[in-house]
């Protein structure tokens, strides 16, 4: 199925996803494995795998009840998962989209073979352009070049679909320049570049240093802006809202995140931001049922909600009285957690209304 931009013409890029689909249908993010060095979530070298058996009978029986069209297997590393190529096998039996997001170090030629002929599309982290900045940023300087080879090998296969970039302090910014001529000669769809945030991993002191000020950022975007056309979609997230547009909305329990441990999250961020110590909310505000225990996940998400019907984003007096709001999807309530406040308050980092020294989140960190 074809999958929705969540940007309306006209807005400010504040939403952390950059397409989802139709409100009838869901799209998941399923975590098949914990193990991962460096990811947005709070992963670690070691943890649990999804059992091959258990996503046959128990996950996707629950998925398609949930009207889940589409499915990005994540992890950690999912081809750190002896068993990726099955599961997705697995997906695509039950009729649904299939895509990988993962870091291309360590694909085989057998694999790749496989996942063409799964029609599996695969979305690659590839966070600067050299040694020094994507495999210092992702802990290994080798890892670079192991993730342009593959980066080749999937787009001759014809299963590439984009790069993922986190633009950090480790690159110069002529580097995303690269990136995206790169992007471009590897016939990628797209190239979605946002800043580090201030949850899961990226809500360390340590990796907070790593975050690219609003001047570069505003660079970068000068500089990448000439790659975008018809053929490569250059998005930029939560990138200085400098032209002060109305914000993007909201687009949790429509894109939901399955945990290895069974969780479902109505948006992975939210669960993140949550689990942040400034946090007012619990995560359990944000989490719904469980696949390997519950047999109504389904029942369960209908009954939530829409997220916009359950909770008011715009309960602040900035957004009653502002002359955008009836444009204006109120930004990311993700983001509005992990700086400390109650849903309902401004997305401050993004909106156009609010003063600019706001803009910066705190500085945080993880339990």
């Amino acid at each position: 199925m074809t999958a929705r931009p969540i940007i309306a013409r006209g807005q400010a890029s504040s939403c952390y996803f950059r397409t989802t689909v139709d409100q009838q249908h869901r799209k998941a993010l399923v975590q098949i494995c914990e193990p991962c060095k460096h990811c947005f979530v709070s992963a670690t070298k070691r943890g649990a795998y999804m059992n091959v058996e258990a996503v046959r009978d128990r996950l996707i029986p629950q998925l398609v009840a949930a009207r889940v069209k589409r499915v990005t297997v994540t992890g950690g590393e999912p081809f750190m998962h002896a068993d990726l190529i099955q599961i997705i096998s697995e997906f695509r039996t039950a009729g649904m989209d299939v895509g990988v997001c993962t870091n291309a170090t360590m694909s085989t030629p057998h694999q790749i073979e496989r996942l063409a002929e799964l029609k599996a599309h695969m979305n690659v982290s590839l966070d600067g352009f050299s040694p020094d900045s994507h495999g210092v940023f992702r802990g290994r300087r080798e890892g670079f070049q192991e993730t342009v080879d593959n980066v080749r090998a999937f787009a001759e296969a014809g299963i590439l679909q984009g790069l993922l970039c986190t633009p950090n302090n480790l690159a110069q910014d002529e580097e995303y320049a690269q990136l995206c001529a790169f992007a471009k000669e590897q016939g990628a769809r797209y190239v979605l570049m946002n800043p580090l945030g201030s949850m899961g991993r990226g809500a360390s002191r340590a990796a907070q240093k790593l975050r690219r000020p609003d001047d570069h950022m505003r660079h970068i975007g000068d500089l990448t802006a000439p790659f975008a056309d018809e053929d490569l979609d250059v998005t930029l997230i939560r990138f200085p809202n400098d032209d002060r547009k109305p914000l993007a909305g909201c687009e949790a329990g429509t894109i939901i995140y399955v945990f290895t441990d069974g969780g479902v999250a109505i948006c992975p961020y939210l669960v993140f931001a949550a689990r942040t110590r400034v946090s007012q909310h619990p995560d359990s505000d944000f989490l719904v049922g469980n696949v390997w225990s519950d047999d109504d996940v389904a029942a369960q998400l209908d009954a939530y909600g829409r997220f916009s019907d359950r909770w008011d984003l715009g309960a602040n007096d900035t957004c009653r009285g502002c002359s955008m709001s009836s444009q204006c999807g109120k930004g990311c309530p993700a983001a509005v957690v992990a700086a400390g406040h109650r849903i309902g308050a401004v997305d401050s980092e993004q909106c156009p209304i609010v003063p600019p020294q706001s803009r910066t989140l705190p500085v945080v960190g993880v339990s």
